[in-house]
């Protein structure tokens, strides 16, 4: 479950500092089982410590590198605590700049039983291409099977735990519609240009291009 009072640390310059690091210094891989996780965006950085609201403004906890572990998603799942029963369900629209953390940030507040919804994952599934590879021909179905979870979201359909749509969205219009529509809260990762196309270029593909629209058609 996302944890509300958490949220402003992992959206954190030193936060993300951190967790980087720690990726370099100790490599991608969980900690516990071992597994290389290629795709660092699905590397947690889990908290021995249990995060709670009288401890969260306590570098010594939040920030203190022995006091984290990289876990892969279902270790990290099957640590005590996870999944209590929640009588009311989160929605999330987590936008910003291509290679701006979104995944990442995602991938550190889910749990098992979340809905994620990503376009950039719908098109891969769909087209089976790299996620720089967007078949134009296949736009029409993306975006229909994208309204459809949408849909589902705005219903409260299934018996999903918190939802997390991710997009650019940086038409301010269109995500605040979409934020009331949903009944989300907003959750804006920022980075600048340059960050996010030093990572586009490793990424490869489009991406730099990607980058570089969504700065041109911001609105904060």
């Amino acid at each position: 479950m996302a944890q509300e009072f958490s949220k402003r640390l992992y959206l954190s310059k030193e936060w993300i500092s951190l967790r980087n690091k720690l990726i370099v210094e100790r490599g991608p891989k969980c900690e516990k089982c071992g597994k290389l996780v290629a795709d660092t965006s699905k590397l947690i950085a889990h908290h021995k410590t249990k995060l709670t609201p009288q401890n969260i403004n306590n570098v010594n906890v939040t920030l203190n590198p022995d006091n984290v572990e990289l876990y892969c998603f279902d270790c990290h799942n099957r640590e005590p605590g996870h999944f209590l029963w929640r009588n009311t369900r989160n929605v999330y629209l987590v936008y910003g700049p291509p290679c701006g953390g979104k995944k990442t940030l995602v991938n550190q507040m889910a749990e098992r039983g979340d809905m994620i919804l990503d376009i950039d994952k719908l098109y891969e599934a769909i087209s089976g291409m790299p996620l720089y590879d967007k078949p134009d021909n296949l736009r029409f179905n993306v975006f229909a099977l994208r309204d459809k979870m949408l849909d589902m979201i705005k219903t409260r359909y299934g018996q999903w735990h918190d939802a997390f749509v991710i997009g650019g969205y940086p038409n301010k219009a269109e995500r605040e519609r979409l934020a009331r529509e949903l009944g989300a809260e907003l959750i804006f990762c920022e980075a600048t240009r340059e960050e996010c196309r030093l990572r586009a270029f490793e990424r490869g593909g489009d991406w730099p291009k990607f980058v570089d629209k969504w700065f041109e058609e911001y609105v904060a």
